[in-house]
Parts: structure tokens; sequence; C-alpha cells
């Protein structure tokens, strides 16, 4: 790309589009956080989950949610793993999960013996396509694990549909989107377990954040019982709170984990828990008014959203699209680029593709004697394995989602994408 002169746009020399600093101007409330901490050290619940901080957590987060019942963990991941084993995964099991999203959400089940099935997400959504994964569906199959990414609602009619027919429990990772609704249901609740994130600070991290911290809920006793079982070893209240007969025997050391929340995550999650609603309106009307002002452009389009779902939370911000095809050809890492030289803040292609890291497409050697799940025959995912996912995820632009943007900034950050849009023939030559 040679030097222009006289040229419209910034990265050729031109003037930046947006010339105000993207920083968040919501302030989080600290001093709620601070008393919440100060009401654990008074208290002296340092250490419960039944109790203290994370008892009124799980009282509290279950009741938003409207499910039956809410654990408190000490990360989200944990919960994923307690929701694989309430479901039964074990040895020989497959669980299907999309090709996109956060290693995290599937390592669990390598752990409990078992295999990941990728299946393809939808081009225009990004989330799992649910035809593809009925595709995938064996007689191996032990559970559906599906991701709410970036806080946008998968498709939950067609996905427990599926489910259903075929028996299969249906595990959501809702770490993006808490808040998130389905036809006027809280996520988490439509399928058989909902596992949260409480990962990150105020500012950039869950939507109700606590350093580390999880929740998981689910409507099923027989589920919950479960999970109380694997992870909730000395948990109070265990006496009356089991009733499976074949459980009791095991209380108070249940299974020997321990996965309980720390207070003090649970003293800023209360406290993050009160401007959630606030922060997700903010939020989804932030993003709305920038793919508004887009929307019809060639070469950018917004993701789809189901007229059933509400979208919240948003944690790793929000995406498009990108079709070169509709620009003469011009590539991602070019527009990605001049997008950057405007002034926009770009989060390219934030997650890896899963089923392609290493650990996946090759496979390994867990214990080293072959025992392992990723091992033996276990047949790996090549490239090309799901070409349509392996499409679109270089065409995935991100940009972050404000709170409270500086007054000004989303105007200019329409401007500046339908500046490069207009100009970027200049691009080209």
């Amino acid at each position: 790309m040679g030097t222009k002169t006289k040229s419209n746009l910034a990265i050729l020399g031109g003037p930046k589009a947006v010339t105000i600093p993207g920083e968040e101007n919501w302030s989080p409330p600290t001093e709620e956080i601070r008393r919440m901490v100060c009401q654990m050290i008074d208290t002296g619940i340092y250490s419960q989950t039944d109790s203290g901080l994370p008892g009124e957590l799980e009282t509290r987060f279950r009741e938003y949610l409207g499910a039956k019942y809410c654990l408190s963990q000490h990360n989200g991941t944990s919960t994923l793993w307690a929701a694989y084993y309430a479901a039964g995964v074990g040895p020989g099991d497959e669980v299907i999960h999309p090709g996109y999203t956060w290693i995290c959400s599937i390592s669990p089940v390598i752990w409990m013996g078992a295999r990941p099935v990728f299946c393809e997400i939808e081009p225009d959504t990004l989330l799992i396509d649910p035809e593809d994964m009925e595709k995938k569906i064996t007689p191996c199959t032990r559970a559906i694990s599906i991701v709410h990414l970036y806080g946008n609602p998968c498709n939950m009619d067609e996905i427990l549909e599926i489910a259903r027919k075929h028996s299969l429990p249906v595990i959501e990772d809702c770490s993006h989107c808490h808040g998130a609704e389905w036809d006027g249901r809280k996520l988490g609740t439509l399928g058989d377990i909902g596992c949260f994130s409480m990962q990150g600070d105020p500012i950039n991290g869950k939507p109700i954040p606590g350093g580390e911290g999880g929740l998981i809920v689910t409507n099923n006793r027989t589920y919950y019982e479960r999970i109380l079982l694997f992870c909730h070893l000395n948990r109070g209240g265990l006496e009356e709170e089991i009733e499976d007969p074949e459980i009791k025997p095991f209380i108070p050391l249940m299974l020997g984990l321990k996965f309980r929340m720390h207070a003090w995550s649970a003293a800023v999650g209360l406290a993050m828990m009160d401007s959630l609603d606030e922060r997700n309106a903010k939020k989804l009307a932030y993003r709305d008014k920038i793919y508004s002002g887009v929307r019809g452009l060639p070469g950018l389009r917004p993701i789809k959203n189901f007229p059933q779902s509400c979208p919240a939370g948003f944690y790793g911000g929000f995406p498009f699209i990108y079709n070169p095809e509709e620009l003469n050809g011009l590539d991602v890492n070019s527009f990605d680029a001049a997008l950057s030289a405007e002034g926009i803040i770009t989060l390219w292609r934030a997650y890896p593709l899963t089923h392609r890291l290493k650990l996946f497409a090759e496979g390994f050697d867990l214990y080293g004697d072959g025992r392992g799940a990723l091992s033996g025959d276990y047949p790996g995912y090549p490239e090309g394995s799901l070409p349509v996912t392996e499409e679109v995820h270089p065409r995935i632009v991100g940009m972050p989602v404000f709170i409270d943007p500086p007054p000004g900034y989303a105007d200019m950050v329409i401007d500046a994408i339908n500046k490069v849009v207009r100009h970027h023939e200049e691009l080209l030559t």
C-alpha cells in the first residue's frame, strides 16, 4: 500500500474521524462494594456458600432468573464441569458443542473421559447451528452444550425441540449474557442447566463480575443434588437439603471436591446486581445505535438476532460480519486497519476457532498411556472439518460496547465506518 496525499482516509494521511477516546464513563459502585466487603468482615463468614454473602447472592440470582435452584462456585469453568457431571457425562460419551467459542466452555468434558463433537455455527449469528447440531447426534451423545456468545441468545426453540426429540439435556453457557432473555424467559433457565461466569472487574469483566466466581442454576432436582454431590463438600445444610437416598450417605464430604465461591466475589457480585438491568439496557442501546447507523452499508453486516431474543451482557463486545466481495475484494485486514486508523477500537476475531486449537485439532494423550478421550482413535479436527465456521471466522470484526460512552462518540464511530466504506477504493490502489 503506497503513501497517498490528499487522501480521505486516516490510514493514508487523512484526518481521523473519531477524535474522542473510546472510554467508559460509567462509574462502578465502589462504595457499595466496599460496604459489602466490610459486611463480610463484620459477619466473619469468609468461607461458606449456603449463608453469608454467597448464600445471599445465590438467593438473589435464583429469584432474578426465576430458577428453582442456584449454587455459587469459584469460577465459571467449574460450573460447566459440574453441569457435565450432573448430566451424566462420562467415559465414552460425546458432547456436541459449537466450533467457535472459548475453550473453557468445552474443555471440562475431556476430564470426564468424554469427547467433544464440534458442529457448525450459523454464519449470520455466529451461534450454534441447530441443523448441523442434530446431524452430529450419535448413540454416544450424552449432552448438548451451547454458548450464548457475546450476549446473543441462541435459537432456543429449535435447540430444545431437537434435544427433547433425542432425550438429551441442554447445558447453557451464559457467561456473556447475564440477564438476556428468550421469549420473555431469562437465559440459563430454558435448558436443563445454566452456567454463568463472574470473571473480571466491574468495567471490563462479565456482566455480574466478582474477580473470579461462577453461578450455576437448574430447575431439575436431580441435577441440583448431583451438583451438590460433585463439588460442594461441607456445604452447610446438606443434611436437610439432600433428598436422594443414594447421595445422603456421602454427606458432608460428598465426593471430596470443594468448588466454593469466596465471599469477596459474592460481595462484588451483589453490589453489581443492583445495576445489571440498567447496564444491559444502556449497552443494548449503544450497540443498536451503531448497528442502525451502518445497516445497509456494503461490506459490513451486523449479526442477526432472533425476534424472540433480548440480548444482554455483551461480554467481548459486539460483532459484525465483513463481506469483502461487496467492497471490490478488499481484504479484511486492510479494512480492519483502516477502521483502527480512524480511531475505532476493533476487537477482530476475539476468539480462535475452538475445534482448530491444537488440543482438539490433533488430540492429546492426557495421561501418557493412550487412555485419554483425545487419544487412541480420536479423529481430530483438521482444516476443513467445519467449512462454514472456518469460512466466516476470518471475517468477524468486533467492537467494544459501552454503558456510558463519551458524548458524540457513537456518532463519530458511525461516521468513521461510513467513511471507510465510501472511500475503500483508495485502499485497493
